[in-house]
């Protein structure tokens, strides 16, 4: 009795270090990393990604840093440009921590402990800051034609400052460009006319490749009809010669003198006739 009392004793403080173990392991998935903070620790915390980790009670401390991509609008209005020209843009951005350890640690220290609005809006105005600052380095001309580039430039300037807190830019894009002075309107304008010009052009080359492939369709036509009524003249007077060739055959037979027995035939019969 006594051994299954202590055997029974065991089982249940087993069951309560697994429980316990159990409620102090922490997985993670692959677009999060734990951050464990608590004593021992070289720089203060450790960090885990895509797994799973002990944490102590009481010693230690366990927070989330997501690494999922944030969206981003970055806008900037009536920024004057190189040439005074004040212009409103519209770009959206695709930003994400890093997945480096590094990077995820500077990452920590800047943003745990903020929400993901406040960590968006740090990274919102670091690019919009970017982004004013070199509209007002280009002309509307190079903004307008050139939009790639300038979208390019923005993300490259950006990446430096963004990296110091452990994140980096997937993605850049300008989505629109504006002004209230009508200076983009009238860049576009002889462009648009152009585009009308050789609209017409093209219609107007279509409808005369049209009427000339009609003319020669037309010409081919009776072409082959001529060629045709030929065809059937030429054999009308192969077969009127061939029927002239016959008749003048049988009109030479008709005409044919007669043979001597048959002239002394007939010269008889008639003598005989006379004398009676």
């Amino acid at each position: 009795m006594f051994l299954a009392l202590v055997g029974i004793g065991i089982a249940f403080v087993i069951l309560v270090m697994l429980m316990f173990i159990m409620s102090r392991w922490r997985k993670v998935g692959p677009n999060e990393a734990l951050i464990i903070s608590g004593i021992g620790k070289r720089r203060g915390f450790r960090i885990v990604q895509g797994g799973g980790t002990f944490v102590l009670p009481v010693l230690e401390q366990v927070q989330t840093l997501s690494l999922e991509v944030m969206t981003l609008d970055v806008n900037v209005v009536d920024v004057y440009t190189a040439y005074g020209v004040p212009v409103t843009v519209d770009g959206v951005a695709q930003v994400k921590v890093r997945g480096d350890e590094t990077a995820i640690a500077t990452a920590a220290e800047q943003f745990l402990g903020k929400t993901p609005e406040q960590t968006r809006e740090i990274a919102r105005q670091t690019l919009e800051g970017h982004l004013r600052a070199i509209v007002g380095a280009m002309t509307v001309e190079e903004l307008y034609r050139n939009r790639d580039a300038f979208a390019q430039r923005v993300a490259e300037v950006a990446e430096s400052d963004l990296a110091n807190m452990g994140l980096t830019i997937v993605s850049f894009a300008i989505r629109d460009i504006r002004d209230k002075q009508g200076y983009l309107d009238a860049l576009g304008r002889p462009r648009i006319a152009q585009v009308k010009r050789d609209a017409r052009i093209a219609e107007a080359e279509a409808e005369r490749d049209a009427a000339i492939r009609a003319a020669q369709a037309q010409q081919e036509a009776k072409t082959a009809e001529y060629e045709a009524q030929t065809k059937i003249a030429e054999s009308s007077g192969i077969l009127k010669r061939y029927n002239s060739s016959i008749r003048f055959k049988l009109t030479r037979r008709r005409l044919k003198p007669t043979s001597p027995i048959t002239s002394a035939n007939i010269n008889l019969s008639n003598n005989l006739s006379s004398r009676r």
